[in-house]
Order: C-alpha cells, then sequence, then structure tokens
C-alpha cells in the first residue's frame, strides 16, 4: 500500500477531530474532549493547533504537529508492509 497524503479543510478536520474524541478551544488548540486538557503530540510532545495538524492512520488514528520532522518520524513508525506494497 502507498502512503498518500490529502489536504483537507479546517472545518473537515474538526468533524474528523470530533468523531475521533478530540475539540477544539477559542485558539485553536486540540483538546482531549474527556479531560478538557490540550493534545499533546506524541512526536514532538508540543500542542497540536488546528491549522497545523495532520490527522494520520496509526492503529486507529494519529494527531500530530505537521513537520518534515514529524512526517518523517511517523513514516518510521509504520509497519514495513504499509509502507510498501
Amino acid at each position: 500500500m502507498d502512503v498518500k497524503f490529502i489536504e483537507i479543510s479546517e472545518e473537515n478536520k474538526r468533524i474528523l477531530l470530533d468523531v475521533l474524541g478530540y475539540g477544539v478551544d477559542k485558539e485553536g488548540i486540540i483538546l482531549v474532549r474527556e479531560t478538557k486538557e490540550p493534545y499533546i503530540c506524541p512526536i514532538t510532545q508540543e500542542k497540536v493547533y488546528l491549522r497545523n495538524a495532520s490527522i494520520l492512520p496509526f492503529n486507529s488514528s494519529i494527531v500530530i504537529n505537521t513537520s518534515a520532522l514529524s512526517i518523517s518520524e511517523y513514516l518510521s513508525l509504520l509497519p514495513e508492509e504499509k509502507k510498501c506494497d
């Protein structure tokens, strides 16, 4: 399977995040709905803002800050069979 990235609107990101159990505060910070605490990117260890969020499949889903480093780290975590088919 090839890894493909598509860009979606902020409105669609909000809908997807809602389905995944997240919310967005008035400053655009993604929050864990259950705790209302800022969601922390598992790769960068920083808050994730809606404008800079990537929502990617990994086991179920992962939300990360979008940068060359975080995307590279995400790809390194994928099982080999998902990297190339």
